[in-house]
């Protein structure tokens, strides 16, 4: 189910941080002491995080430095959250001054359901995916359960006289495995199911996202501007004369212009427009919160680019010219994405019919 959630909420580059090779290394990796992977330990009494400290040293587990602490759940908080990215694990005692383990896990959750809400999934994720384990010696069956409810993975036994230090370094040996590992491996699926779910939606040739993309983000994209009272435009690209070109140098060098084409449209075009490729030599991209004139000045950027640096490849030199059609919503004509993609195409043909090289719009 926790797997499900998280590939629900997969869209656009989420785990684009992510080391695919990194992470799949760190879950075949029977050592698990990792430079720079970290552990929190959160307990008001000294002597018990010195004594956990030593047993993770000794066996391995954590490298010294990498070791933190806290004394109540206030600084432990504070330090959970500026070591998101690198926590492997969190060792929390239950019985605390200022704020307890309990409030400490609350807060946790409480801080995961707002990036959740907020649709900062990334760091949701790497929240959602740190076991914290908690640690007694005198709780109540009652607050064990507790806090298991809340969110935490495990818990420990402190020594007592029903539990020895031996026993205790075991747990802390035994948890300490079980749960970095199946973090890590959860880590490892996530990021390759990320991974091929890039793979799927990016065009090969040209690194454009490819139809499948934008048949699953532009529905998305038109409710957000119907909803918001903002505009969508869309622009859909085609090179002119392009078969000519491939007849006269082949295919080969067709597909460099091809790739050459997307590049300059991923330069000129802004930060948060969305490139497709559309078709063989036809792009289209999508810019929310924009009008004709905002698809106008990218026509011009682009043609710019293409006179300030001409195509060649190996020597060869091509000219490159292309049309465009442009459309937006919402108008009195256009109000669903299918509504703006037919306009764009049929703004396109106006285009091909006026000459080539410019741009046309029908609203």
């Amino acid at each position: 189910m926790f797997q499900e959630k998280i590939l629900s909420l997969f869209r656009y580059d989420v785990f684009e941080d992510f080391d695919l090779n990194e992470i799949l290394s760190l879950v075949k990796s029977t050592d698990l002491k990792i430079p720079g992977r970290k552990c929190l330990i959160i307990d008001d009494s000294h002597f018990t995080r010195i004594e956990i400290r030593k047993i993770l040293e000794k066996n391995d587990i954590f490298s010294p430095d990498d070791i933190l602490e806290a004394d109540d759940g206030i600084s432990g908080f504070k330090k959970y959250t500026e070591n998101l990215k690198n926590l492997d694990i969190v060792f929390c005692d239950i019985q605390m001054k200022n704020l307890d383990g309990l409030k400490f896990i609350k807060m946790v959750k409480d801080f995961e359901k707002k990036l959740e809400e907020d649709g900062e999934i990334t760091t949701y994720f790497l929240s959602s995916t740190i076991p914290i384990i908690i640690m007694t010696g005198t709780a109540t069956t009652e607050a064990k359960l507790k806090a298991l409810e809340l969110g935490a993975k495990d818990f420990i036994m402190k020594p007592s006289r029903e539990i020895t230090k031996e026993d205790f370094q075991k747990e802390i040996i035994l948890r300490s495995k079980i749960h970095i590992s199946l973090k890590r491996n959860i880590e490892g699926f996530a990021s390759l199911s990320a991974m091929l779910k890039q793979a799927s939606i990016i065009d090969p040739l040209t690194g454009a996202y490819n139809r499948r993309y934008l048949n699953e983000f532009l529905p998305a994209e038109v409710s957000r501007a119907m909803r918001k009272g903002t505009t969508l435009c869309a622009v859909i690209f085609d090179l002119d004369n392009f078969k000519e070109i491939n007849d006269k140098f082949g295919h080969l060098i067709g597909d460099e212009v091809i790739k050459s084409f997307s590049t300059r449209l991923k330069t000129v075009k802004r930060k948060y427009d969305v490139l497709i490729r559309y078709g063989g030599d036809e792009f289209l991209v999508i810019m929310p919160e924009t009008r004709l004139d905002g698809a106008q000045a990218l026509f011009e950027r682009l043609k710019k680019e293409y006179e300030s640096n001409p195509f060649g490849h190996k020597n060869i030199k091509i000219p490159i010219s292309f049309s465009a059609g442009g459309s937006f919503l919402p108008t009195d004509k256009i109000k669903t994405e299918e509504d703006l993609l037919r306009f764009a195409d049929n703004a396109l043909y106006e285009a091909k019919k006026s000459g080539k090289s410019c741009i046309k719009f029908l609203f």
